[in-house]
């Protein structure tokens, strides 16, 4: 599988996406709602050197997130694997096959957070953890967060290690990287 050596996928983030789909939600008491069309899930990997982006079409998250009352915030995002995309045929059919993401038997990836924290300046992390073909791996995602009236925008960026999970196992390193960096976009709304 080319360039889709999922950066970094060590615990921080695809998810990473998934827990900055924790970033989306904001003010009290508050249940979020993420808005499919302003928010997205993309990676970066390389290949043979040089960088391939892809996305994740499908993938959901259920965001309860009060800046002023952290202790009781959640995420949990899940992200259904067989959609993942470059535009590229080749290196698209390799996503799906068994040793990538295998969504045959692993239809889904998962994200939950066990904890939230404020860091300062519109900055939190998600620590929590992240499954991906079975293998649950601790992940903090670092995230901003902005909120504006019932309007919320998270971004986060981590990178991730395919190689941890499984992903591409039959390719090695010096092919397609082990490094692989997520990015996350959620615009939500309460």
């Amino acid at each position: 599988m080319t360039m889709f050596a999922y950066r970094n996928f060590r615990g921080r983030a695809l998810g990473l996406a998934l827990a900055s789909l924790l970033v989306a939600g904001p003010a009290a008491a508050s249940d979020w709602s993420v808005d499919m069309t302003q928010s997205s899930l993309s990676f970066v990997a390389t290949q043979n050197g040089s960088p391939v982006e892809g996305r994740f079409e499908n993938w959901s998250a259920e965001i309860s997130l009060d800046p002023d009352n952290l202790a009781d915030a959640r995420i949990r995002a899940v992200i259904e694997t067989g959609t993942a995309g470059t535009g590229q045929p080749q290196i698209d059919q390799t996503l799906s096959s068994a040793s990538w993401f295998d969504p045959s038997s692993h239809p889904q990836a998962v994200f939950e957070s066990s904890q939230i924290t404020a860091l300062g300046d519109g900055r939190y992390e998600a620590a929590g953890e992240l499954s991906i073909k079975g293998k649950a791996v601790p992940l903090t995602l670092p995230f901003t967060l902005e909120i504006d009236g019932d309007t919320a925008r998270a971004q986060a960026e981590v990178p991730l290690m395919r190689l941890v999970f499984g992903i591409g196992s039959d390719i090695p390193a010096s092919t397609v990287g082990d490094e692989v960096s997520v990015k996350i976009g959620i615009t939500a709304t309460r």
